[in-house]
């Protein structure tokens, strides 16, 4: 099957998601572990036309010049190839 290949109109009409990303609610997982700390929020952002994934803390009670909010960008996970 031959991948389609966008138009000069089709590339002009498409909304440009370069160089903004979003934030999700993150629920529980079963996987999580007690005790540690997961991010609040977890979502992607495209920098460059890269995709990172991103993670957001709220701190309910900052001290005096602490923020309100932290986040943190990961690159994508490499997939690892099969050993054989």
């Amino acid at each position: 099957m031959q991948k389609h290949q966008l138009t000069q109109k089709e590339k002009q009409t498409m909304p440009d998601y370069n160089n903004t990303g979003g934030f999700w609610k993150r629920e529980p997982k079963s996987t999580d572990e007690q005790g540690k700390k997961y991010p609040h929020y977890e979502g992607k952002m495209t920098v460059d036309g890269k995709v990172y994934f991103t993670g957001l803390w709220v701190n309910e009670n900052p001290k005096e010049g602490q923020p309100k909010m932290s986040f943190k960008i990961n690159p994508p996970k490499q997939k690892e190839k099969a050993p054989f």
